[in-house]
């Protein structure tokens, strides 16, 4: 018995329970299995009692590794966290890129604006200009409102503050004010304030004065003036005076911006340029405490603005070039001061009626009106009066203005400076020396007996 016991433990040992067991069954007879079978059986058990021990050496090798679960939940947080970080720093360069684009839409607006007002906005492209012809002109090259700015030593941003068109507006780039007209009613003058006044002086010193003009204009030109004028059409057979009736407004922004794009800039620039050059006509409203400065018309050309004048030379040209090319065809001098359109011939009996038809027809094809109530034509036996000048023989100012001017500066001495400014609506001495100096222009023998019996006067002489 115990032989048999240490038997079965030995075969537990060496083969396992299973096979110790299957000895037992098969010595005891319940199972019939031959040598070859039991063999088999033998080397099997053999085989798995040695992956049992396998096993259980890998299971207690596996009980110094760390927790597997441990492991994965560790990787999950760190992913976890992996991800989160990664979220703010997505959410940070998205933010970032949002203020970059935010910023860089800021400064194309500044540089480039494609927007500035109703009616006045379309075709704001900053390319294309004419180098060329800017070149061939003397005219900066000036591509964009950073390339003005800079020029002018002008913030970039005060660009389109200045440009921008607002039918109802809380600022007004222009103090407003009426001034008396010689033949009655008023005229009202729009006054640039500073930073208009700069923008203005810049287009006129660095573009406008460096265009040729047409001879025949006459005004607001460096040596030319009222009197070279009127010598022009001194005893004069016949002259004809045409006057165009509203002058500046009648020059709207469209005409200036197309004037600017002739000279070369890309259409972006002209719009910038007229858009400084023009502004409406306005009247002050309140509403809700507020004050606005209201639009009642469109831009066109102030007066008051330096750059008008000059404008207006410019766009008279092609006028001033055909009424030029007629007068000479009919033997006449033509000249233009400002609205006021001279023609003159040696001979009195000339005809001028298809003349004068045909100078109207020319007017109104380049866009001007003339006033049909200041049409003159003065022969020699009347008074012929050019731009305030009497040509019929001397130049000379006019008996009349000189009784009035005589009257006017006796009244300023016995009534004083103060009265005469109240009535007469601006500064009595400034009025008075500079119709002293116009006179002094026209013919000097007058003005110094002038001066004789108002050496105040002499501080312009």
């Amino acid at each position: 018995m115990t032989t048999n016991l240490n038997t079965f433990k030995e075969q537990v040992r060496k083969y396992g329970r299973e096979y110790a067991i299957t000895q037992d069954m098969i010595r005891l007879g319940f199972l019939d299995l031959t040598t070859e079978e039991l063999n088999t059986l033998k080397n099997g058990m053999g085989e798995l009692r040695k992956l049992w021990r396998k096993s259980s050496e890998l299971r207690q090798e596996m009980g110094n590794l760390p927790d597997v679960e441990s492991m994965i939940k560790e990787v999950r947080r760190l992913r976890i966290e992996r991800v989160r970080k990664e979220k703010v720093v997505k959410k940070a360069q998205k933010i970032e890129a949002q203020k970059a684009k935010k910023e860089a839409d800021r400064i194309r607006r500044i540089e480039t604006p494609l927007y500035l007002g109703a009616g006045v906005s379309a075709g704001l492209k900053y390319k294309d200009e004419n180098g060329e012809q800017l070149n061939a002109l003397a005219l900066p090259m000036i591509h964009n409102a950073k390339d003005w700015a800079e020029a002018m030593g002008m913030p970039a941003e005060k660009i389109s503050w200045l440009c921008y068109h607002r039918k109802a507006a809380t600022i007004d780039h222009y103090h407003r004010f009426k001034i008396p007209k010689s033949k009655g009613g008023f005229r009202t003058i729009a006054s640039p304030k500073p930073m208009m006044r700069q923008a203005q002086s810049w287009i006129l010193e660095n573009i406008l004065e460096h265009i040729p003009l047409h001879d025949a204009a006459m005004a607001f030109r460096p040596g030319r003036s009222i009197a070279e004028n009127a010598q022009r059409h001194q005893n004069g057979g016949v002259i004809i005076r045409i006057d165009l009736k509203d002058f500046f407004p009648s020059i709207k922004f469209p005409r200036v911006k197309g004037i600017f794009k002739s000279f070369g800039y890309n259409e972006g620039m002209a719009t910038l340029f007229a858009l400084v050059s023009t502004d409406a006509a306005r009247i002050n409203a309140e509403l809700d405490g507020q004050k606005y400065f209201v639009a009642l018309s469109e831009r066109y050309l102030p007066q008051g603005a330096c750059t008008s004048p000059t404008l207006t030379n410019i766009i008279c040209r092609n006028m001033d070039k055909r009424l030029e090319g007629l007068a000479q065809k009919f033997g006449f001098t033509y000249t233009r001061y400002a609205d006021d359109l001279v023609l003159s011939h040696p001979d009195k009996d000339t005809k001028v009626d298809f003349l004068i038809r045909c100078v109207e027809n020319i007017i109104s094809e380049e866009g001007f009106i003339v006033h049909p109530e200041k049409t003159m034509i003065m022969r020699p036996h009347n008074r012929q009066n050019v731009t305030g000048i009497v040509v019929n023989d001397t130049p000379n100012v006019s008996r009349r203005d000189l009784r009035n001017f005589r009257s006017f500066l006796h009244h300023y001495e016995t009534k004083g400076e103060e009265a005469m400014t109240k009535k007469l609506g601006k500064n009595a001495r400034s009025y008075a020396q500079g119709y002293w100096s116009f006179i002094y222009m026209v013919n000097k023998e007058v003005a110094m007996k002038i001066l004789g019996r108002y050496g105040w006067l002499k501080e312009v002489a």
